[in-house]
């Protein structure tokens, strides 16, 4: 029986930061929000209700990920992922083990996917619910245990992990100093990381949960000696990532953030299409991810508009008026 699982990571409010190369990985805690209005991969896709083998999943979007851009992702019921002509590698880790459903017990096991939007960016969230490790599940005497996880696709290329209800209190397959672990005690996961295709350039995270690190070395990949808590997630997101899913612009004005690069405070200056200042605007700053961080009205081009409650780094501003809404700029936060 094939014994490695992958399970991948997620989103961030409390923000840390390590970034090389193409990705900069971030980890934090925020909710998590089981899928409600989903396809079922395990009861509506694959032949009998049993989790075993992969599907290709299309993303409804072109996926930026590393150099490439992709319409479908290939995902195993293991938790592994990867992308056309990928040479056997798998491009997304996340867990370790073999996942499979609970049959002979009172946990509801499924394998789902969605599509989402931000308003902004569309989404395409995969999530494993109640899952539990095979070796468990199929041995004499199998335990109630849960794993909880999904992937998020963003329209621009980032990739994020979360991570619900964990409980392996029940199994001897995990070990909390040691991850998932053999009958001899040896770790064997979970890993999580994302790779391109030759395993030239990874971004795999190590550690503990106190302890987080980011390796970049292909020959020095490490598991996660850990399970991330309730709420936690990873976020994988490409240097390249200067804008989000444009808006069709109607009756489009002239407008101008500055600084730009900011520190605390900027302020726009905005002109109509007869160079008439438009006042009472509405404008919303989104971040990477599309998520709406800050919404304000200005009503001259002497408004400031304050920011230093925000983290550094990249954001968008959309403007919107009775006359207008602009697509969105970009905005660097120092």
């Amino acid at each position: 029986m094939k014994k490695t699982i992958w399970l991948l990571f997620l989103l961030v409010c409390s923000l840390n930061n390590y970034s090389q190369n193409n990705y900069a990985v971030t980890w934090g805690s925020s909710g998590y929000d089981t899928l409600t209005t989903y396809t079922s991969i395990l009861y509506e896709m694959l032949p009998e209700p049993y989790m075993s083998g992969e599907v290709d999943i299309d993303f409804g979007f072109s996926f930026p990920f590393f150099d490439s851009n992709f319409n479908s992702v290939t995902i195993d019921s293991d938790g592994v992922g990867y992308f056309p002509d990928s040479d056997s590698v798998y491009n997304l880790s996340l867990f370790a083990g073999e996942f499979t459903n609970h049959v002979f017990s009172p946990i509801f096991s499924d394998w789902r996917y969605t599509y989402d939007t931000t308003g902004i960016l569309d989404i395409l969230k995969v999530e494993w619910r109640n899952v539990g490790i095979a070796d468990d599940i199929e041995g004499q005497a199998p335990t109630d245990h849960r794993i909880n996880f999904q992937w998020w696709f963003y329209e621009n290329g980032v990739i994020e992990i979360h991570f619900g209800e964990i409980d392996l209190a029940n199994t001897p397959y995990y070990s909390e100093t040691d991850g998932f672990i053999w009958d001899d005690g040896e770790s064997y996961g979970p890993w999580i990381g994302i790779a391109n295709n030759n395993e030239s350039e990874v971004y795999f995270v190590s550690g503990t949960n106190a302890d987080i690190s980011v390796i970049t070395i292909s020959d020095s990949i490490d598991i996660f000696y850990d399970i991330p808590p309730y709420g936690n997630y990873f976020r994988f997101t490409p240097d390249e990532v200067t804008s989000i899913h444009s808006v069709e612009m109607t009756n489009s004005a002239d407008y101008i953030i500055f600084p730009n690069p900011v520190k605390d405070v900027f302020s726009v200056k905005l002109k109509d299409k007869n160079n008439t200042s438009v006042f009472k605007t509405e404008l919303k700053i989104y971040s990477s991810t599309g998520e709406l961080v800050k919404s304000k009205f200005i009503t001259n081009s002497d408004d400031l508009v304050n920011i230093s409650a925000l983290p550094s780094g990249i954001y968008f501003v959309r403007l919107l008026s009775e006359k207008f809404q602009t697509s969105p700029m970009k905005l660097v936060k120092q």
